[in-house]
């Protein structure tokens, strides 16, 4: 499965898509406001008009590291 790193462009959008997400999908949040969701939730986001920005697009090996490297590195 692909997954992406997206990024909202408002706090409004932000908190809209992830009671959104939340329901329909797994959705790691990173810090800076950073989040993995899989690529399907990205067709609900356009659906429902919530702007976002895709970062970069990841595979399953890709958000393993981004996870083992956050751990790594607390905030």
């Amino acid at each position: 499965m692909k997954f992406a790193r997206i990024q909202f462009e408002t706090r409004e959008a932000r908190v809209r898509a992830v009671q959104g997400l939340m329901q329909r999908a797994r959705v790691v949040a990173l810090r800076g406001g950073n989040f993995i969701v899989p690529e399907p939730a990205l067709e609900w986001l356009a659906s429902q008009n919530i702007a976002y920005t895709v970062l970069e697009s990841l595979n399953q090996d890709d958000v393993l590291q981004t996870l083992r490297t956050a751990v790594a590195h607390p905030v």
